[in-house]
């Protein structure tokens, strides 16, 4: 969990929940540590140290790299001690700091799981489209984007056929013309070899897409499907905007925002005669979960790791009861979702991160991939520069069970240590946080860093909390008594408490 900016009321229904089981765990004369994973340096802590820096009339471009990392960890550090008395207030004794993963120990541990998955051969590093958050200025992950819908007006591209006639295109996003590489239409449907974008004089080949039920513009660089397509023939993406959302490309929309840059398209394409009908629709959009922008898919070079097989691990481990899923039903759950997603892009641009372990020579290009950083080119002897990236902070949190372990230094601690540990989560966490820890412990240590996995109910403690403010507000009675109303069902407690105690 994470406690920069305070804690949300959806986490300390999990810590009342945690609070509980334990109680009856030691009421049985079982000795428990409780230590409660706590991330630092992603994407939804960066905006609370923002919000924190904007009430002193600061932001984080003008305070620059290392004074913001230095505030966000003072910040961080001063939030978890709140947290923590917080907690104590409500009668729940938990020391927020020794769970934190901004530790040295947990930081070695993820940059050594990183160089270990990248010698295996499972980590890529390569050109993909990804969705990014011009106002974040990062990849968002999938779990970050909120998928809606826009109102948004579809024009009509008119492309002129030496016959006389037309190819009409349809598009919303006309913006991104100068970034189209071809128009594909169906098969069986090509009106001739080439045609040409209006407003940039460029000609662009006709290829069939039998994914397509209609001509459509291919721009690879801002297009995942496209990117692919693109690659097939043959033909270069071209970057039309950068990661904040502006144009880039050369010519009469660079340096104007995606928006300002449409309105500008469109009369430049009525100026051309080569716009016809607008109609307005629904279209489907990605927003940044964090603070409600619309992402850019956008080109970029970043490290992927490939999640379907090691996800498989993590149900096998299931399968064989290596690993207990409590209540029994979210076990099914664990096995239907595992070997469903997609590689997983670690590195992010956020900046008070764990760094990327790898750094590029700035004379041959080679990337080195060392725990430690290396002081010269492996290859050539070159200058290397750190890579400005950052791991997900959400990679460090699923190698944080391994290092608690005493991993890397002891191999052997995750898999003496996991016969005695359980992990406890919200029903989100089962596949985003379990199914990731379980499957990078099998993968880096041969065991799973817990034997058991028990899912605390769901439950929606705005309905116990009217008017009390996200992260607990003043009055901790009302939240207390809001929350033993809400998250602290007792017959689960006393019932998981009895089925660990059980194994």
């Amino acid at each position: 969990m994470r406690v920069t900016g305070g804690l949300s009321l959806a986490q300390l229904v999990t810590l009342v929940s945690a609070d509980a089981v334990l109680g009856h765990a030691r009421a049985a004369g079982r000795t428990v540590e409780w230590i409660a994973g706590v991330l630092t340096g992603d994407l939804a802590s960066q905006l609370a140290v923002e919000r924190e820096l904007a009430r002193e009339g600061l932001d984080r471009a003008a305070l620059g790299r290392d004074d913001f990392v230095d505030r966000a960890r003072a910040i961080e550090e001063a939030d978890r001690i709140a947290a923590t008395e917080m907690l104590g207030r409500l009668g729940i004794d938990l020391d927020l700091a020794s769970g934190a993963l901004d530790a040295d120990a947990v930081a070695v541990a993820a940059r050594t799981a990183f160089v270990r998955l990248y010698e295996a051969g499972l980590l890529t590093r390569g050109e993909r489209v990804v969705n990014t958050c011009p106002r974040c200025a990062t990849v968002v992950d999938d779990v970050d984007a909120a998928a809606g819908t826009a109102t948004a007006d579809a024009y009509t591209v008119r492309l002129p056929l030496a016959t006389g006639a037309t190819l009409d295109v349809e598009v919303t996003a006309v913006e991104l013309l100068g970034g189209a590489v071809a128009v594909a239409v169906p098969p069986g449907n090509v009106p001739l070899d080439a045609v040409e974008i209006p407003t940039t004089g460029r000609a662009v080949p006709v290829i069939t897409d039998e994914d397509r039920a209609e001509a459509a513009f291919v721009t690879p660089a801002h297009d995942g499907a496209d990117l692919e397509l693109a690659r097939r023939h043959g033909l270069a993406p071209i970057m039309v905007l950068d990661g904040a959302g502006t144009v880039v490309e050369p010519g009469p929309l660079e340096g104007q925002g995606r928006y300002a840059a449409r309105a500008t398209a469109i009369d430049l394409l009525a100026a051309e005669g080569a716009i016809g009908t607008a109609r307005t629709v629904e279209e489907s959009v990605l927003r940044c979960r964090r603070c409600g922008t619309v992402l850019v898919p956008r080109l970029g070079r970043h490290w992927f790791l490939p999640m379907a097989d090691l996800e498989v691990l993590a149900a096998d481990a299931v399968r064989q009861d290596v690993v207990s899923v409590l209540p029994p039903p979210w076990s099914d759950e664990l096995v239907a979702a595992a070997g469903q997603r997609g590689d997983w892009c670690l590195s992010h641009q956020v900046w008070a991160g764990q760094p990327v372990p790898v750094a590029t020579c700035l004379d041959c290009g080679q990337a080195a991939v060392s725990v430690e950083p290396a002081g010269s080119c492996g290859k050539c002897m070159g200058t290397l520069v750190p890579d400005d990236d950052v791991l997900d902070a959400r990679f460090v949190g699923a190698v944080w069970p391994l290092a608690l372990a005493g991993w890397p230094a002891d191999e052997d601690g995750p898999a003496l240590l996991a016969p005695t540990t359980v992990l406890l989560v919200a029903p989100t966490g089962l596949v985003l946080w379990a199914v990731r820890m379980a499957a990078l412990g099998l993968r880096l240590c041969g065991a799973a860093p817990f034997a058991c996995v028990t899912v605390h109910p769901a439950v929606d403690p705005f309905m116990y909390l009217e008017g009390v403010p996200e992260g607990g507000g003043p009055d901790d009675t009302a939240v207390h008594d809001a929350l033993v109303t809400a998250g602290l069902d007792l017959d689960w407690a006393a019932a998981t408490a009895a089925a660990i105690l059980a194994r």
